[in-house]
């Protein structure tokens, strides 16, 4: 603290009121405030930060600058002196008293996990950034509704879930409304209803993965992140997917699938796990495709499902050794879904797997 900022608060301790303690001082009860609310920072501060500042001679400052230091997960502010001690000297003051300081604490995984387990926590068109008017539509939906909607459907889905192993978190594409400010599809120019700037919406969606997986970790020992692209948003997703990439690049108990292509599959035990979008081909073509591109999974597994979007209702068939599953989407309904009288509801899930016995349990969410 200041001198000023000092004699605020010892004022405050002996006269008991802000009035009294201005009077005292011969200020305005405007510019006590100010100094009080100054010195609150360095009140409240972590022990280890205060003693910090004594050391280095922060606190006794009559003319400061500030700065931010970075330490091992944390950013510390400071002030210090003006003129005095060398550059070099006080930097290396800061960086002995700042040692006791702790870092940021990383999230703690579970206690226990079931290794033979591993939960898929799909998203199905969230279309983040989507406006909806409940006067047209029956229910309202943007960019604020959509993220609250995700976070609260995966915290309920954590919360009923196995404490398995591993977690694997698809955005099954369309996870944004629009792929840019245009606010159109890109195939096809179809005109859009977004709520807000492009630029807010894909920060949102960056911030719903990240808060979903930093709560997934709690529950599982890893986690895995897929970003897909959809016909909405065949190149935004890249936006999301790296930087989440980059979020958790050195956390050893994230990955992020970052490479080209538009599947997602995985090998677990006997089972196959793929997920698709769904806009490119209908389900029989794709199963085949699987059968062939990843010829040598398919042969060793027993259990085999694939999970695509798009249309937004339930749809479900056994295709060739494979069952087919086409989710309902996160996403509330459009205007244009209004007026062509689509009418699935909004669902959310998690899917659990045996490595030997494939599918063993789901928890639905009606949003």
């Amino acid at each position: 603290m200041t001198p000023k900022q000092r004699e605020a608060v010892e004022a405050m301790k002996i006269h008991g009121s802000q009035k009294k303690a201005a009077k005292a001082l011969g200020i305005g009860r405007g510019t006590l405030r100010s100094h009080l609310e100054a010195a609150k920072k360095y009140l409240d501060a972590d022990p280890a930060v205060q003693g910090a500042m004594s050391e280095v001679g922060m606190q006794d400052a009559e003319v400061l600058h500030s700065g931010w230091i970075k330490t091992d997960g944390a950013s510390l502010y400071f002030q210090m002196p003006k003129g005095g001690a060398e550059p070099e000297d006080v930097a290396t003051r800061i960086k002995e008293a700042l040692e006791a300081v702790p870092a940021l604490p990383t999230v703690r995984g579970p206690e226990t996990a079931d290794s033979d387990l591993l939960t898929l926590y799909p998203l199905p068109d969230v279309h983040l950034g989507m406006y909806a008017w409940k006067d047209e539509t029956g229910e309202s939906y943007n960019a604020d509704i959509a993220m609250n909607r995700v976070l609260d459907g995966i915290g309920q889905c954590l919360a009923s879930s196995p404490a398995s192993s591993e977690a694997i978190i698809v955005a099954m594409g369309d996870l944004l409304h629009a792929d840019d400010q245009t606010n159109q599809t890109p195939q096809s120019k179809h005109q859009l209803d977004v709520d807000t700037r492009h630029f807010r919406n894909l920060d949102m969606a960056i911030q719903t993965l990240a808060a979903s997986t930093e709560a997934a970790l709690k529950k599982h020992e890893r986690v895995s992140v897929v970003v897909l692209p959809g016909n909405h948003d065949s190149s935004a997703y890249m936006g999301v997917l790296f930087a989440l990439a980059e979020r958790y690049r050195d956390n050893p108990r994230v990955s992020v699938q970052r490479k080209p292509g538009e599947f997602f599959v995985r090998e677990f035990g006997k089972c196959l796990i793929a997920s698709h979008h769904g806009d490119k081909g209908k389900a029989e073509r794709i199963v085949m495709y699987l059968a062939d591109r990843w010829s040598e999974i398919w042969g060793r597994t027993k259990y085999r499902f694939l999970f695509t979007g798009h249309l937004h209702h339930h749809k479900s068939q056994d295709i060739g050794g494979c069952t087919w599953e086409q989710l309902r989407a996160i996403t509330a309904k459009d205007a244009y879904a209004t007026a062509h009288a689509y009418s699935a509801r909004a669902e959310m899930q998690s899917i659990t797997f045996h490595k030997d016995r494939g599918e063993v349990s789901r928890f639905k969410v009606a949003l």
